[in-house]
């Protein structure tokens, strides 16, 4: 079996602040210029980008079809879940625009898209907590994204 943990687990009870998630909207580009447009949850820890099975479906007509996964992915709470496939293709996330991929797989509703960080490593995103904003730097122009 492939089983791959889906996230990181830390618990810091020193915070003071109350967080929250870093969302943001996303363009997928389908077959002949199609595109979709995504809600994402940016997740640092989430060690693969991840499409919701139901968000997927609903959007599947405009973009292309899944390759197949083998991969079982290990929730925050243990649990395995398997991939339905990954989509293959075209993001753009403000001004960059990347190939990429997404492993697809049911969430349960609770996110319709993870940015996590194999896209975040790839656009070499640095996420200024401070001010809750990601930049890309390496891309020719700078380019901001914020909460």
């Amino acid at each position: 079996q492939n089983i791959m943990n889906l996230y990181t687990i830390n618990h810091d009870t020193n915070t003071s602040t109350e967080s929250k998630p870093f969302v943001t909207q996303v363009l997928l580009y389908g077959p002949k210029g199609k595109t979709s447009c995504f809600q994402a949850n940016v997740d640092d820890g989430a060690m693969v980008n991840a499409i919701d099975t139901k968000a997927f479906n609903q959007a599947a007509g405009r973009l292309r079809r899944l390759v197949p996964s083998s991969r079982i992915l290990r929730m925050a709470n243990g649990s395995l879940v398997p991939s339905q496939g990954v989509w293959k293709g075209s993001l753009k996330w403000g001004s960059v625009t990347v190939a990429t991929s997404f492993e697809v797989f049911d969430s349960g509703g609770i996110w319709k898209m993870l940015i996590g960080k194999p896209l975040l490593e790839q656009l070499n995103a640095v996420h200024d907590y401070a001010i809750d904003q990601i930049s890309f730097p390496s891309s020719p122009a700078s380019i901001i994204v914020t909460n």
